[in-house]
């Protein structure tokens, strides 16, 4: 491999990582809705003819294109229908007001449901929402068959794994709200929600660019960087289903730190992250210009870590007031220590090192 292979495979695993970080995309396509009839349902769909009715943009875009021939033939429809969730996740709109966001997802979870029940995939008793995540899990199954494992394939699959991921989270908010007491407590969600989508925009670019600087100019860069939005998205919906199950009186897990401790060990976490990217700087760049690429990176995620530090101050006020609106004195504390391992897995992949 020649230098200037090299530095082509750097510049490729940052725009892609920055791709995914900030959600470029564009909207379902008027061919992507017209595949389905009311069941969601067309066979015999051909995937060549498909990708050439679209646009060069839409056709490398959507999921369609990435996947294998083979998971094509045996599931064209259950593609087709996550690809609109796919190129809806992407769009540089997502997320818009939450309340919108909950109606747009609530809906086309509506759609999962009507292809579990059409294709008969389980059990026609189990609730709703458990359908819906099946369809989402069937088409994590399907992103990996016949998958080569290749670098662009690991960021795709990672990519759409946390989009289907994203649907979860939704549908435990709409659940959420849907066993509030209160319009004001579903406005104290609503609230908290809004801000955590700030949070996270923040806590994505910060852990992309620790894993890009601990990586520079590797080729695990993009698949790593994508494989932490699976893990952020992971802490999220631990930390809703126990508020969910306080809620509704299910058992849930009440261990755990408090806020601020878990505060304190993320920014501490990434302040020791940076410190040890700075010390050990390559010694050699490939040119000039690369040097002062990783300088600008490094000054962005500081910024990045500065700018998180007031949502999340922010953050542990408000999830103080859902605590005292969803708990009662003898559980307390149980909604915040379910916050903080959620920061805590946020501390855990800014500190992880190739």
């Amino acid at each position: 491999m020649t230098l200037n292979d090299v530095k082509i495979m750097k510049t490729q695993h940052f725009l892609l990582t920055m791709l995914m970080l900030a959600g470029v995309g564009c909207a379902p396509t008027l061919q992507t809705e017209r595949q389905f009839d009311d069941k969601g349902q067309d066979e015999n769909i051909d995937k060549n003819a498909y990708l050439e009715s679209l646009s060069p943009d839409d056709m490398h875009d959507g999921l369609v294109f990435w996947t294998s021939d083979e998971a094509f033939s045996r599931k064209s429809e259950l593609l087709l229908l996550l690809d609109t969730l796919y190129r809806h996740v992407r769009t540089d709109s997502f997320p818009s007001e939450v309340k919108t966001e909950e109606k747009w997802m609530s809906e086309y979870r509506e759609k999962l449901c009507s292809y579990y029940d059409l294709y008969r995939l389980g059990s026609e008793t189990i609730p709703e929402n458990a359908k819906a995540d099946s369809v989402l899990n069937e088409g994590d199954r399907l992103m990996e068959l016949g998958c080569s494992w290749s670098t662009m394939e690991m960021i795709v699959n990672n990519s759409a794994s946390f989009t289907f991921d994203r649907c979860k989270e939704y549908g435990l908010l709409n659940q959420l709200i849907m066993n509030c007491e209160s319009e004001e407590a579903k406005e104290l969600i609503y609230k908290e929600w809004a801000l955590y989508e700030k949070m996270l925009k923040k806590i994505t670019l910060i852990s992309s660019n620790i894993v890009e600087l601990n990586y520079w100019g590797g080729s695990m860069a993009g698949p790593a960087a994508t494989a932490n939005y699976c893990i952020i998205s992971g802490s999220r919906r631990h930390m809703y289903q126990t508020i969910l199950n306080i809620v509704t009186d299910e058992p849930w897990d009440g261990t755990g730190v408090y806020l601020r401790n878990a505060e304190q060990l993320l920014f501490g976490c990434c302040d020791e992250s940076l410190r040890k990217i700075v010390e050990r700087t390559p010694e050699t760049f490939f040119d000039a210009n690369d040097e002062k690429e990783h300088k600008k990176v490094v000054k962005e995620t500081e910024k990045a870590i500065q700018e998180l530090k007031p949502l999340i101050e922010e953050w542990i006020v408000l999830m103080d007031q859902v605590d005292k609106e969803f708990t009662m004195d003898g559980s307390r504390h149980c909604i915040e220590r379910a916050g903080a391992l959620m920061l805590m897995k946020w501390a855990s992949i800014v500190s992880d090192n190739p």
